[in-house]
């Protein structure tokens, strides 16, 4: 949740968006926590996700008889 509140107070910072209740944005990650890449350095890193959302679903084989 911090990492999200961060990202979501940059982006108020850059003027990209507005937030209509900031007060509840109290609990944030350190910035050296993020890294933000401008898209024309993209190809300079090697980007990983952190995180895998939801559960990954199992290849079924199916053996033909």
């Amino acid at each position: 949740m911090q990492r999200r509140n961060r990202i979501a107070q940059l982006l108020v910072d850059w003027g990209l968006v507005g937030i209509v209740s900031s007060d509840i944005i109290q609990d944030v990650a350190p910035l050296n926590q993020i890294k933000v890449l401008s898209y024309k350095d993209k190809g300079d890193w090697i980007l990983e996700t952190k995180y895998n959302i939801g559960s990954k679903k199992k290849k079924v084989e199916e053996t033909v008889s």
